[in-house]
C-alpha cells in the first residue's frame, strides 16, 4: 500500500499467507500424517513464522490445535502474531504464577484457566489454543468436577435466590454492596449481580417475584448494559489441592498439538519444577508429554534434529538485525528488501504514518514494494520462495513493546482498606503494583501499631 492508504483497510492483508505454507513441499504430508494419528516435524520455523505455520495447521485440523510455548510470557506474543495471519480468535491457557497456596478464588488467572477449559467442552468445528509447558505440568480439575460446580440459569425459570446465594458463598463468592471484581455477588431487592471468575464482565439478573425476568451483561465502571442474554452458566470453582487431572483430559477428539522448540520445552519444564516447593503436587514433564502424545503432535523448530517422522522443511529465514539509527534504517530496508515485497507491522496508526513518512524516499517505497499494516509482530522473518519479508516496527529502532490493552477487570478506587481481601493486587502511589498480604502488628517506638503489608515483585515487603 502507499503511505496515504488507511491502515485499517489492509489489517487482514496477510491472512492469505497461510497459502504459502500449504504450497510448501511436504506440508500436505505432515497434515496427512496428523490426520492419521501420527506425529510429524516442521523444520526451519523461525521468529513469528511459527504463528503463520500454526494458522495453516489450524485450517487442516478438524478440532482444536494446541500450541505449546516454552515460556509463559510467550503466550500473549504468539496470540498477537496469530492475529496477523488468521481471523480465528485464539484461546489462552496460562500458567499459575504462584504456588497453590496463593491461588485464590476469583484470581484472574484462575478465571482465564477455567474459561479455557469450559470452552473446550463447547462444540466448535476448529479453534486454536495457546499455552506453555508450565501450564501443562500444573494439574487441573476433571471435566466432571467443572460440570458439578456449574449452575445454569435461564430467563423464565423459577429461582430460589436465597439458596443460590448461599451456595455461591459456600463455594467462595464474596457478598458486597456493588459488584466490581470476579468472585463477587450483590443482591438488592429483585436484582442479583454476579461476577463469576471465568467471565469477562458481570451479569445482572432481574426477578419478578421468584421468576427470572431478564439477564444482562453489564460494564462495571459505567454500569451500562452490554448484552441481553437468554441464559448463563455460573461455575463456582477455585483451585483445589486435590486436582490431579491433566489439561489434555479436556480436549475433544481430533485435536492436535504443535510443540515449539521441543528441546527447550522440556528444559524449561524441568527448570520450573525445580523451583516449586512441592514438585510432587505437579505432573512431571515426561508425564505431561505422555498425555500430549495421546494426540497427534507436530514439533516445530528453527533447526530440528533428524527424525523418522514425516518432515517438512520450510523455506524461511531470519531477518537481518537493524541498527536502530534513523539515518541508516532507510538504506538497511532497501538492502534487506532487494527484489522483495516488504511488510512492516506497526502497533498503532500513528506509527504507520510516522514510518510511512520516514521511509517514503526509500527505493522500496518508490517501487511500491513497501507496505504497512496494523498489528503486533514479535519477530520478523523472510519467506524465501515467495520473496516476502515481514518486519515489526519495533525491530527497526529497537523499541520496547507498547503495553497491550486489557480485556477486562479495570481497577477501582476503594473507599476503605476494609474492602481489600488478602491476595488482592493493589497500586501503591510510590512503589507501584503489589499484592495485599493482610494486616500486621508492627512495633514502632515501643508501641504496637497495625499496618497493611504489601508484597512486591521479588518478595520485597512493605
Amino acid at each position: 500500500m502507499s503511505v496515504t492508504e488507511s491502515p485499517l483497510a489492509v489489517s487482514n492483508q496477510l491472512w492469505h499467507l497461510v497459502g504459502t505454507v500449504f504450497d510448501a513441499e511436504g506440508f500436505d504430508a505432515v497434515a496427512t500424517s496428523l490426520r492419521a494419528g501420527h506425529g510429524a516435524t516442521l523444520d526451519g520455523v523461525r521468529g513469528s513464522a511459527s504463528a503463520l505455520v500454526a494458522a495453516a495447521l489450524a485450517e487442516r485440523c478438524s478440532s482444536t490445535l494446541v500450541v505449546v510455548c516454552a515460556h509463559p510470557g510467550d503466550i500473549d506474543d504468539f496470540v498477537d502474531d496469530l492475529a496477523v495471519f488468521t481471523p480465528r480468535a485464539a484461546l489462552k491457557f496460562p500458567a499459575w504464577e504462584a504456588l497453590d497456596a496463593e491461588c485464590k478464588f476469583g484470581d484472574e488467572l484462575c478465571g482465564d484457566r477455567l474459561r479455557a477449559l469450559k470452552s473446550l467442552a463447547a462444540p466448535q468445528a476448529s479453534r486454536i489454543l495457546v499455552t506453555s509447558i508450565q501450564s501443562l505440568v500444573q494439574p487441573v480439575p476433571t471435566p466432571e468436577r467443572i460440570v458439578g460446580a456449574t449452575r445454569r440459569l435461564a430467563v423464565g425459570e423459577t429461582l430460589d435466590v436465597e439458596a443460590l446465594v448461599r451456595w455461591l458463598i459456600e463455594q467462595g463468592f464474596q457478598s458486597t454492596s456493588a459488584v466490581a471484581l470476579p468472585g463477587e455477588l450483590s443482591i438488592r431487592g429483585g436484582i442479583l449481580d454476579l461476577f463469576a471468575p471465568d467471565w469477562l464482565d458481570p451479569v445482572r439478573i432481574e426477578l419478578f417475584g421468584d421468576q427470572i425476568e431478564s439477564i444482562r451483561r453489564f460494564e462495571v465502571s459505567a454500569q451500562r448494559s452490554l448484552e441481553v442474554l437468554d441464559s448463563i452458566a455460573i461455575t463456582a470453582l477455585g483451585p483445589a489441592s486435590g486436582d490431579r487431572a491433566h489439561f489434555a483430559d479436556h480436549l475433544p477428539s481430533g485435536s492436535w498439538f504443535m510443540l515449539l522448540e521441543p528441546g527447550e520445552l522440556e528444559e524449561e519444564g524441568r527448570h520450573y519444577l525445580g523451583r516449586v516447593d512441592d514438585p510432587a503436587a505437579f505432573h512431571t514433564v515426561s508425564g505431561a508429554l505422555r498425555s500430549v502424545y495421546r494426540f497427534p503432535s507436530v514439533t516445530a523448530a528453527s533447526l530440528s534434529i533428524a527424525s523418522m517422522e514425516t518432515t517438512c522443511r520450510l523455506k524461511m529465514e531470519s531477518v537481518e538485525r537493524f541498527s536502530g539509527d534513523i539515518a541508516k534504517v532507510r538504506h538497511e530496508l532497501d538492502t534487506t528488501g532487494i527484489g522483495q515485497q516488504v511488510y512492516i507491522v506497526c502497533q498503532t496508526e500513528a506509527e504507520i504514518h510516522r514510518l510511512g513518512t520516514l521511509c517514503a524516499e526509500t527505493q522500496l517505497a518508490r517501487e511500491g514494494k513497501l507496505h504497512f499494516l496494523l498489528g503486533r509482530l514479535r519477530a520478523g522473518f523472510r519467506l524465501v520462495i515467495e520473496r516476502i519479508v515481514l518486519i515489526s516496527g519495533n525491530e527497526l529502532f529497537h523499541r520496547a513493546d507498547v503495553a497491550r490493552p486489557t480485556r477486562r477487570r479495570l481497577g477501582r478506587v476503594i473507599d476503605s482498606f476494609l474492602e481489600l481481601r488478602e491476595g488482592d493486587y493493589v497500586v501503591h502511589v510510590a512503589h507501584g503494583i503489589g499484592k495485599y498480604r493482610g494486616l500486621k502488628l508492627v512495633e514502632v517506638e515501643s508501641q504496637t501499631e497495625e499496618h497493611l503489608e504489601l508484597e512486591f515483585d521479588g518478595g520485597t515487603k512493605l
